[in-house]
């Protein structure tokens, strides 16, 4: 396992990579706990963070994921639907996310999912907003919903 803390415009995030794939990326707004190992920085990880918030989410999107943390089916079923179907710069609403992922009338359920979802910006869940537009809500209270909108402002898209 590898840990380390990354620094980005958003604030520091904590990144763990085990056997090769993400198996965690901590918000700054997040609960940071850190492994009990030495940090080790994972170079190409590390760049794929960087070119993300450079405008490049080719690098992180496409590095492998380890999801074995989400214990819920459904759950990462979700994770997979909105990584692979919402790209850059687009948002869709958690009843809509829900319908793409074969189970309309699960937006609460989507909700929850984008809540504990292990792997932000790689599973991009700030693309997840309410319906109308608004912006919905994100990981740390009101910290987070200014860090979302700065996620979403990175991407070109300005909710009211």
């Amino acid at each position: 396992m590898r840990w380390w803390r990354q620094p980005t415009p958003i604030g520091e995030l904590l990144v763990v990579v085990g056997d090769g794939a993400i198996a965690r990326i901590a918000l700054p707004s997040a609960d940071g706990h850190e492994p009990d190992v030495p940090p080790e920085r994972d170079a190409r990880v590390a760049a794929a963070v960087d070119a993300w918030f450079d405008g490049d989410a080719g690098p992180l999107h496409d590095a492998p994921l380890d999801l074995s943390a989400v214990g819920s089916p459904f759950r990462r079923h979700v994770l997979e639907t909105l990584r692979r179907d919402v790209p850059w710069g687009e948002t869709v609403t958690y009843g809509e996310l829900a319908e793409m992922a074969g189970t309309p009338g699960a937006a609460r359920a989507v909700g929850t999912t984008m809540a504990r979802n292990p792997v932000p910006l790689a599973v991009p869940c700030h693309r997840v907003i309410a319906s109308g537009g608004r912006i919905g809500g994100y990981g740390g209270g009101m910290h987070g919903i200014a860090t979302k909108r700065a996620l979403l402002a990175l991407e070109g898209v300005h909710l009211a």
